[in-house]
Order: structure tokens, then C-alpha cells, then sequence
């Protein structure tokens, strides 16, 4: 058990973060239930026609769960486009997506390389990438690694492994950090998990979700300074 949260005022952390979060937790909310839900009746399809499933069925599974992927997509990124028109100009905190290249036009492709290696690695590309330059081993073995997600994912070649932090935590804290007007405690940021996370869990603990912030602040600043 962790220990007892100390908020003096229930729901204080709504006036710490600006009105366009709670639609965008909302969004995110459902987005992730029903990604998960479609990767479980793809799974499912999969087991019940066993080891032994014809290419031709394993096929036509593949295509149900890519229409669904793309149709989930399409949907996701209206909700975020008519938030966006709505608010804008909306207030945020460019830190939060500090390891996109922002500071001009990025394709799909290329945000998609950039989201993989930050959240499988801890930091940017464009910092893995002047290590490499300088001739770091190991920044080139990120690279690579991160080449082969995207081929698995870019081919439907099947699921990457899973990130090393939760995805769908990481998912919402970003959001946080995004769109805060006056940092949360760690309390406030756990009510605020307990009313948006899709995770299911009833009671976030105030000390793991301090921690996991710690750790996500500190790779997002650092993918702010290529050296």
C-alpha cells in the first residue's frame, strides 16, 4: 500500500490546468479503451484459429484489425482537430513533445520515428542521431532498433514490443504537463488519473505517479538539448 493522499481540497487540481485537457482526457480516454479492445478481438481471432490458420484467414483478420485501426485514427484525429479549432490559440507547454522536430513540418512517417524512439529509448532521435554522428555505438543501435519498429508497424508486420514506461500513464501525464497552469501535486495528479485514465485502476498511487513524472521530465528536458 502507499501512503494515505493528503489533498486539502477534493478536485483542486481542475483550476491548475487549462479547460482544453479535460476534452482532450476525455478523447484520450476512449481513444486507448478502444485501441486495447481492438488489439483483444484481434488477439482473440488469432488463438481460436490457432497455430495452424491459413494464410488466406490470417489475412482477412489482418485487414478487419487494420480497418479498425485506421477508422479508430480517422476518428481521433477529428476529435483533436475540432478541440483545436475550438481553442485556438491554445495555451501549452512545448516541453511535453519536446522530442518532435516542431520547429517545422514533419511527415507521418517521420513523427511516427521520432514518437517510437523517445518512448522506447528515454531520448530524442535527433539527440541519438548526433551521437551517432560522433561515432556512439550505441546511439546507432537505438537508431536501428527504432528503424525496425517502424518497418514491424509501417508493413503490419505485427505489435512492437511493449515501452518500457506504461503507454497509456505516459499517454495522460503528457498531457498534464501539456496543459497545466500551476504544477499538481502529487495527489492532485493522482485524482486526476483516477478520473482520466483508461487504465481501469480505481486508486492511483500518489509516490509512483511523483516518480514516473520524475523520470518523464527529465528525458523530455534532456531531448532539448542535442550534444
Amino acid at each position: 500500500m502507499g501512503r494515505q493522499r493528503n489533498n486539502p481540497r477534493e478536485d483542486s487540481w481542475r483550476d491548475k490546468l487549462y479547460p482544453t485537457f479535460l476534452e482532450v482526457a476525455d478523447v484520450n480516454s476512449n481513444f486507448e479503451k478502444r485501441w486495447a479492445q481492438l488489439q483483444k478481438d484481434c488477439s482473440q481471432e488469432l488463438n481460436t484459429a490457432g497455430s495452424d490458420v491459413s494464410s488466406e484467414a490470417w489475412n482477412e483478420i489482418m485487414a478487419r484489425f487494420m480497418k479498425g485501426k485506421a477508422e479508430l485514427e480517422s476518428w481521433f484525429e477529428e476529435k483533436l482537430a475540432d478541440i483545436n479549432n475550438r481553442h485556438t490559440p491554445i495555451p501549452y507547454n512545448p516541453v511535453a513533445y519536446s522530442y518532435f522536430t516542431l520547429d517545422q513540418p514533419i511527415s507521418d512517417a517521420e513523427g511516427l520515428r521520432q514518437y517510437l524512439h523517445f518512448h522506447r529509448h528515454g531520448e530524442s532521435l535527433q539527440v541519438s542521431e548526433v551521437k551517432d554522428a560522433q561515432g556512439n555505438i550505441e546511439a546507432w543501435d537505438k537508431i536501428a532498433r527504432t528503424e525496425r519498429d517502424f518497418r514491424v508497424l509501417a508493413f503490419g508486420k505485427g505489435p512492437v514490443k511493449p515501452f518500457p514506461e506504461d503507454t497509456v500513464h505516459r499517454q495522460l501525464l503528457q498531457s498534464v504537463i501539456c496543459y497545466e497552469r500551476e504544477r499538481l501535486t502529487a495527489e492532485e495528479l493522482a485524482e486526476c488519473f483516477d478520473k482520466h485514465c483508461a487504465c481501469g485502476k480505481e486508486n492511483h498511487e500518489p509516490d509512483s505517479l511523483r516518480k514516473m513524472r520524475d523520470r518523464f521530465e527529465a528525458e523530455l528536458k534532456a531531448s532539448m538539448k542535442p550534444s
